[in-house]
């Protein structure tokens, strides 16, 4: 049995080592073997300090993955014995390994169809676009979203979200190749990054106007999709790629009257009742199971090749995921 484990603060590739896991289980904990863990964007930033949970050096890495339940502590409901569930990212344990013990508030059982892969992924990327297109804007079918990183991971999600909603969606990407990769997951209008972009997406929708922006990219793009956002229209903040913050026009906050919110992840785990958590996965998980939302999963790794897993996940220009996958027998 092992794990990953962050020795100190930096790239995992340098500060991260596979170690003995004695996977003790305290009396409300559960012990899971693992069938599949993402290498998650969040992950990377967590184990270089520039995420805003604090890091614990010394604990497991990995925030999200998919397993079977093993044991369960003394005050555990025995029914989770055998259940295939969930970790819940919140990063209050690790998923990088093959064997992890966790809260057993920290796992949400699913049924046991689906590919690992990608339920593995389920916590935080289909979690954070089902939530952004559930809670604002009150869109109905017809409705646009524009969305910047539309290529990301989240990106598709959101494309397929929508489209089961009936809403359409406008994504910003920065090549053509991009371009060509989110239409084949369903994206309706493409606009790649370059000069007078406010002025191409408004030309590309064609006199209709945006009743959603998302943005996960940070800095000025958003403020120019902004511009074809609907008067008092929101824009909702997930992510900064770009590390800089969102930059809106006074005259669109002003005039316009457009709203900026924010959306973390984390805080809707730790104050979701837990009723809706479940909910929100159960519904997630049997869309995987139908094969009607899914990522592109570039490569798959043991664990014991995780210095190359990283390296992969840092590639830039990447167009899939990278999984750690385990041997659950």
């Amino acid at each position: 049995m092992a794990q990953l484990i962050l020795n100190s603060v930096g790239d995992p590739i340098e500060n991260a080592s596979l170690e003995p896991n004695p996977t003790r289980v305290g009396a409300d904990d559960v012990l899971l073997v693992m069938e599949a863990a993402s290498i998650n964007p969040v992950d990377l930033l967590y184990a270089n300090g520039q995420y805003a949970v604090p890091v614990k050096v010394g604990a497991g890495l990995g925030s999200e993955g998919v397993g079977r339940v093993l044991e369960v502590g003394s005050a555990v409901d025995p029914a989770l014995l055998g259940r295939r569930v969930i970790i819940l990212a919140n990063l209050e344990q690790g998923s990088w390994a093959d064997r992890t013990v966790a809260p057993a508030r920290n796992v949400v059982a699913i049924g046991d169809e689906g590919d690992a892969a990608q339920l593995a992924q389920l916590s935080v990327n289909p979690a954070t676009a089902h939530i952004l297109l559930n809670r604002y804007g009150a869109l109905r079918p017809g409705d646009w979203i524009g969305q910047t990183i539309g290529n990301s991971a989240i990106g598709q999600y959101i494309i397929k979200l929508a489209k089961l909603a009936g809403y359409h969606t406008l994504s910003i990407v920065r090549s053509e190749q991009a371009a060509e990769q989110v239409r084949s997951f369903g994206g309706d209008l493409v606009v790649v990054h370059g000069e007078n972009l406010a002025g191409r997406v408004a030309e590309a929708l064609g006199g209709r106007q945006l009743d959603l922006v998302l943005d996960g990219e940070g800095g000025a793009t958003v403020g120019e999709v902004a511009q074809s956002l609907k008067f008092g229209g929101t824009v909702v903040a997930y992510a900064s790629m770009s590390r800089a913050p969102q930059s809106i026009g006074v005259g669109d906050l002003i005039i316009r009257e457009l709203e900026l919110k924010g959306f973390w992840l984390v805080n809707w785990l730790r104050e979701a009742p837990r009723a809706e958590i479940e909910a929100t996965y159960a519904e997630l998980a049997a869309l995987v199971v139908k094969g009607e939302i899914s990522s592109v999963i570039e490569a798959s790794y043991p664990l014991a090749e995780y210095r190359a897993a990283f390296a992969h996940a840092g590639t830039p220009g990447r167009s899939g995921k990278v999984v750690f996958a385990f041997d659950a027998a």
